[in-house]
């Protein structure tokens, strides 16, 4: 009996002991990672292969999950993947960090494990786990047991990085990626921001383009469910004629805003009800007059001033008149934009599956299926705003998603 109680005693010692351990070096907030990179944070993402279609690196991941979990907007999403994607528990991971990857549909991790937690996945891999996986000193490689003699090149990567804000997740979406999200050129890297009811984003990606710094600060009508501004007419705008009858994008030649209230989803073609907002310069003058009587058959235009006004229903206008407005968070060069996903989102599925809208308007019925790939899962989402510039030869997305 003595020598029973005194084993007892030992391994109690010993499990207090790893409680203790185990608790003490587990971080009390999610580590960032900070831009440059540091060394340690380029020796995890050289796990990654040249064959990933995007990868992420995730420092102190289980800190990163509880806030997750906390966040209305991505708890539904966080316990989908945890329970599709097989990963040691969260109390074994401590501060450890995880490069994450995407090779065809086969989905990789890289995690970085002290030597006691090591230990402990070991015995989890053992006991509880059939995943493929295999150790290259202390990191664990999971979902990718074949070494791969060519290695993502980070270096035309780390010129876009610098001067990224600080983030719980950098994510990478290399040329190949297929992803909506960000509407931004490829390869595209994106620093995110986390918190319990925030989720803010920074993408940037090279670019070409050379454009006149002209700065957009909206305002954005509170009740619309989506509105956006602009410094030039997007495409899609000359998709919009056809839903219209009128040369919206020739009318917002010189840039403008639309606020769109809602949609008419009941018709062959789904019919937008909104308002068109230009500046009140010669250019919008000619082309307003030269449609007018077209606009008002249907709808109705007003003359502010600074700014004119055309909708193409009768109800749009006086929502507008009488809205609430408020400023975009940030100034923008080429568009920003407000959308409410609780309307949006059955709206989009809709528009997404309209075949007359695929046929008339494939502009639109492209814009409406991307668009909806990756705010779908925002339904718990109060608020999302964007607004996107282009300067020194980089294009840079900034993204906010608020829930209540």
């Amino acid at each position: 009996m003595r020598t029973f109680i005194i084993i007892l005693l030992v391994l109690a010692v010993l499990i207090g002991g790893a409680v203790l351990y185990l608790s003490a070096t587990t971080p009390k907030s999610a580590e960032q990672v900070r831009f440059p990179l540091s060394s340690s944070n380029r020796a995890l993402l050289a796990h990654v292969p040249d064959t990933a279609e995007w990868f992420a690196l995730i420092p102190s991941a289980s800190m990163l999950h509880r806030t997750l979990l906390a966040n209305p907007v991505t708890r539904d999403a966080v316990l989908q993947w945890t329970h599709e994607h097989e990963l040691p528990r969260p109390w074994m991971l401590g501060g450890a960090d995880i490069a994450v990857w995407k090779t065809g549909k086969t989905t990789s991790y890289a995690v970085r494990l002290d030597a006691f937690r090591a230990l402990l996945v070991r015995v989890w891999l053992l006991l509880a786990s059939n995943a493929d996986a295999r150790w290259e000193g202390s990191t664990l490689i999971m979902h990718d047991v074949v070494p791969h003699p060519r290695k993502v090149d980070l270096e035309p990567l780390l010129r876009l990085m610098n001067g990224l804000p600080p983030g719980e997740v950098l994510a990478v979406q290399r040329e190949t990626a297929r992803g909506a999200f960000p509407p931004i050129a490829r390869p595209a890297v994106t620093s995110l921001k986390i918190a319990a009811n925030e989720i803010f984003l920074v993408s940037r990606a090279a670019t070409n383009e050379i454009r006149e710094e002209r700065e957009i600060r909206a305002q954005f009508p509170r009740s619309a469910m989506l509105s956006a501004s602009f410094a030039t007419p997007p495409r899609i705008l000359g998709d919009l004629n056809r839903l219209v009858g009128a040369r919206i994008d020739s009318l917002a030649g010189n840039g403008g805003s639309i606020a769109l209230y809602s949609v008419d989803t009941g018709t062959f073609i789904p019919r937008p009800r909104g308002v068109i907002v230009l500046p009140a310069d010669a250019h919008a003058r000619a082309e307003l007059e030269g449609i007018r009587d077209a606009v008002e058959l249907v709808g109705e235009t007003r003359d502010l001033g600074d700014r004119l006004l055309v909708s193409f229903d009768r109800t749009s206008m006086s929502t507008y008149l009488k809205d609430v407005f408020e400023p975009a968070s940030w100034p923008a060069t080429r568009w920003a934009l407000r959308l409410d996903p609780q309307p949006l989102v059955p709206v989009l599925r809709k528009a997404g599956d309209n075949p007359g809208l695929r046929f008339a308007t494939p502009r639109i019925h492209r814009a409406a299926r991307d668009l909806r790939r990756w705010i779908d899962a925002l339904g718990n989402a109060d608020v999302v705003e964007a607004a996107d510039s282009v300067a020194g030869g980089v294009e840079e997305l900034r993204v906010r998603v608020a829930s209540k």
